[in-house]
């Protein structure tokens, strides 16, 4: 066959062929066309609805609801011998209810001796300030008279004797001041009509002198001893005082009595007889119609964002977030400084905040009715801002860039 035939023959294969592949290429294209433009629409619309999404920034930290007056620890101050243990772990009590106490007899014996002196003390200085101010006679507190009649007879008896003792001194004196001055008299007349010297004169006036001076060195000593006296009995009866309240302090501890309302919880002596050291828990009050509030622990890095009155979310782990939801608080107390805590991971450093429930009785975000109980462990997330999607796209590349550009 010619070549000329052959080549009549595949023109127009070639023109169908090149026709096949252009109309292929166009079905792709407009395929691709079809795809790019709903991702490039999707993609534009989530830019935007990410630039105007807003989603809370939290700051997230463990908590436990407690009592806001706290638990009641029942302590032994001084230590001691138990004598009587009202109550057991679950009870109910009432604020002002005895607990318990310890064996007083000893302190009791001690209170009741200090006691005892500390009033012969206060008799003794009514004593002696009635005979410094000249009173006629000593008055008693009738408590004093009521219980300690003895030691205020004593000191009657005694002031009556040392009154009766320099009343008849002075009069003595006073006698011989009175003799003196007679003497100076005569003296004086026989002078004046030339039967005795001026040395006589003299010796007479000296002799009146000497007397007077008796009489007040007399009375000035017997008040200065009583001042002296009073003093020293003022400063015994301060420290006695300080004694006695110490002891009375004592005493008063060693009852123990509920503060506040409410439940008995981990009693650590059951036994009357059982010794306390100094310090040791006997056990504890928890709190009941009291505000409940949650107490969380805000790491330091967080602690910045966190204000009071900052809305916040409390998950309550014993019910299940899905079923019950969250409940609504709010931010009430942050504290100044961090603080420190043994934990079985090491010290942990972290800022106390409480955060209490908006409504009472207690609903969740999905309207369940809960019961916040004291112990309750939770899940606390306090709202501190506002960002956008993008915003939180963003941050890592930011922080990236701005750790990138810091180096050198």
């Amino acid at each position: 066959m010619p070549s000329n035939a052959i080549s009549a023959n595949t023109a127009p294969s070639r023109i169908e062929s090149s026709q096949n592949e252009g109309s292929v290429f166009g079905y792709h294209q407009k395929k691709r066309s079809l795809i790019a433009w709903p991702i490039f629409f999707a993609l534009v619309a989530f830019v935007v609805w990410a630039k105007h999404f807003y989603i809370d920034e939290v700051a997230q930290a463990q908590g436990e609801v407690i009592a806001s007056s706290r638990v009641q620890l029942i302590q032994s101050v001084d230590g001691g011998v138990i004598s009587e243990l009202n109550v057991r772990e679950g009870d109910r009590v009432q604020a002002g209810q005895i607990l318990g106490q310890l064996d007083q007899t000893r302190l009791s014996a001690s209170v009741g001796e200090i006691e005892s002196r500390v009033f012969a003390l206060k008799a003794k200085a009514i004593r002696l300030r009635a005979e410094i101010l000249g009173e006629a006679k000593l008055n008693f507190s009738q408590e004093m008279l009521n219980r300690y009649e003895d030691i205020a007879q004593v000191e009657k008896a005694l002031f009556e004797q040392r009154k009766t003792g320099i009343k008849e001194e002075l009069r003595t004196l006073q006698v011989s001041v009175s003799l003196a001055q007679e003497e100076q008299d005569i003296v004086k007349y026989l002078q004046a009509s030339g039967d005795v010297s001026s040395s006589e004169m003299l010796k007479a006036r000296e002799a009146l002198n000497a007397a007077e001076a008796k009489l007040i060195n007399r009375k000035n000593q017997f008040l200065e001893e009583a001042s002296a006296e009073l003093a020293k009995v003022e400063d015994d009866l301060g420290q006695s005082e300080q004694i006695l309240a110490r002891k009375q302090q004592e005493l008063q501890d060693s009852v123990f009595i509920a503060k506040v309302p409410g439940i008995v919880k981990n009693v650590s002596v059951t036994t009357v007889g059982g010794v306390l050291r100094a310090g040791e828990e006997i056990m504890q009050i928890i709190p009941i119609d009291d505000d409940l509030i949650v107490e969380a622990k805000i790491r330091p890095e967080d602690i910045a964002r966190v204000k009071n009155g900052m809305a916040a979310n409390i998950r309550l782990d014993p019910f299940d977030y899905t079923i019950y939801g969250g409940v609504e608080a709010k931010v009430i107390y942050v504290s100044a400084d961090t603080l420190k805590e043994e934990s079985s991971q090491g010290e942990e450093i972290y800022y106390r905040v409480h955060v209490i429930p908006l409504q009472l009785p207690i609903t969740t975000t999905i309207g369940r009715s809960v019961e916040m109980l004291p112990g309750m462990t939770a899940q606390v997330s306090i709202k501190t801002d506002k960002r956008t999607v993008m915003d939180y796209l963003l941050k890592p590349l930011r922080k990236t860039l701005s750790q990138a550009f810091g180096e050198k």
